[in-house]
């Protein structure tokens, strides 16, 4: 990777790369991807804590990885380590165009890039496998990087979302492919030309900035036609929305699903066994064998297909994915089990959307039935949460007592902010017949769930904010509990 040879590449050895913004997910994974490309990498965020730097490290645990590689990060925008020896800043989509440091940066010529720009750019030194969709692109792109690492690929990979078993989130490998996951958010996805697409489904999401379903397919149908002439996009044929991309592509058009006779990597023959989810693999109308998924949920073996389906097409034969699909445990808050204390199952999910409720909770009905789910879930910006009312309360069935906290503000305005609160929501539930309630501080979310649960509860802990460290809270908690119990 230089910051910008002759050769159009991208390099970062020996380059002075600064991030703008570098604590959000997607930030920071490419910020450790320009460490290993050698690149002298710092950062600023306001996430990091008022405190900045404390003790020689950082106040958010978020940066503690970055800073173990030498990254700097300060928790403030005032130009104090951008200081003019920058070769590129890297800005992400969540920072305004006014930001002190960005103007700063423009101001003194350095070369600026947003983050799905930079992606785009790296696409064009390496061929790329590009994971979108309106829900499951983590889990996708990170079972593909997972299983071309497995078959000693060394592929490189930018992914939203840490993956244990990959012992991170990014890569900058010496193999044929980058893996990166491709959001649709501001259409940022347009930035990339990749060899293989993947488009997991498409659906109603990011409504503070498209109009409507039909905007939202126009933006995925643009995706698809960005990519390579000689390459392929990877479609659910079972989705709706997706299956019309199709017309729109220039390439070839692989689909995959289990209810279109029509699709052509299906799976048949469903059965769940303890840990497995086991099926057999049909490609073009010839079985290839069985497969299995250690992830729960139907969703989830929609994920499987989508990731075979795009790796067959990079080369791989079924004989070298199906061990590590099998192997395959998941990236980190994606019906993550956090540890089982005193036989209560605590989970953490990402789910924010109405359609990812639904299957998260089905997800964890069907891997501990006959158990009480008490389901925590923190709503993810307040325009979502006015736009999706109705869907959202009624999202929450298979919940046996849902707690919901304060709305995490992203993006909102002043006027969103003001537009809805989170006691609309469960007074809504509570109509609907399910019983909810509003419970906004964190603190008193913990007390009322080891205080509640019994050996054999669920907790399912959801949203797309902070509201994993309640999760990660009440683990050692109800072991304290347990240990007590088991004294008297």
């Amino acid at each position: 990777m230089s910051s910008a040879g002759g050769n159009g590449k991208l390099v970062a050895a020996n380059k002075h790369w600064h991030f703008i913004g570098i604590l959000g997910s997607g930030m920071r994974a490419l910020a450790n991807y320009a460490v290993e490309g050698g690149a002298r990498v710092t950062g600023s965020d306001l996430a990091s804590g008022n405190g900045g730097m404390r003790g020689g490290r950082p106040a958010c645990p978020a940066a503690d990885d970055l800073l173990r590689k030498g990254v700097l990060i300060q928790n403030s925008h005032d130009n104090t380590i951008l200081s003019g020896s920058a070769d590129l800043v890297v800005v992400s989509q969540a920072i305004g165009e006014d930001n002190p440091e960005l103007c700063h940066a423009r101001q003194m010529g350095v070369k600026v890039m947003r983050y799905p720009e930079l992606l785009g750019k790296l696409m064009q030194d390496q061929p790329g496998i590009a994971v979108t969709g309106s829900h499951g692109k983590s889990t996708t792109a990170s079972l593909i990087a997972h299983v071309l690492t497995a078959g000693n690929m060394d592929p490189s990979y930018v992914i939203g979302a840490h993956v244990p078993q990959l012992r991170g989130s990014s890569h900058r490998g010496k193999g044929q492919y980058l893996v990166v996951e491709a959001c649709e958010y501001k259409r940022s996805f347009l930035h990339m030309e990749p060899k293989i697409g993947v488009v997991t489904n498409v659906d109603r999401e990011h409504l503070d900035y498209y109009y409507d379903l039909k905007d939202i397919q126009q933006a995925f149908g643009d995706f698809a036609e960005q990519v390579k002439p000689d390459g392929a996009i990877v479609l659910n044929a079972d989705d709706g929305n997706s299956a019309v991309l199709a017309r729109t592509a220039t390439c070839e058009v692989v689909s995959f699903g289990m209810k279109s006779k029509t699709a052509q990597y299906r799976a048949e023959r469903l059965w769940r066994a303890k840990k497995h989810t086991n099926f057999n693999l049909m490609c073009n109308g010839k079985n290839c064998g069985r497969f299995s998924t250690q992830l729960y949920g139907t969703h989830n073996v929609y994920n499987t297909l989508a990731a075979v389906a795009a790796l067959h097409k990079a080369g791989m034969d079924f004989d070298q994915m199906r061990e590590p699909m099998g192997e395959f445990l998941g990236a980190a808050r994606r019906l993550q089990l956090l540890g089982e204390p005193w036989d209560v199952a605590v989970l953490s999910d990402y789910a924010h959307h109405p359609n990812e409720i639904k299957a998260s909770l089905s997800a964890t009905r069907q891997r501990f039935p006959h158990r009480r789910i008490f389901c925590v879930f923190q709503p993810h910006q307040y325009s979502r949460t006015l736009a999706m009312m109705p869907e959202l309360a009624d999202a929450f069935q298979d919940a046996w007592l849902t707690l919901v906290t304060d709305i995490y503000a992203a993006r909102d305005s002043a006027k969103d902010m003001q537009s809805v609160n989170a006691a609309r929501l469960v007074q809504l539930m509570n109509h609907k017949g399910l019983t909810a309630h509003y419970v906004p501080e964190f603190r008193d979310v913990e007390d009322i769930m080891v205080g509640d649960v019994v050996p054999r509860d669920v907790v399912l802990v959801m949203g797309a904010g902070n509201i994993f460290q309640v999760a990660q809270n009440i683990v050692p908690r109800i072991e304290i509990k347990g240990r007590k119990q088991f004294a008297a």
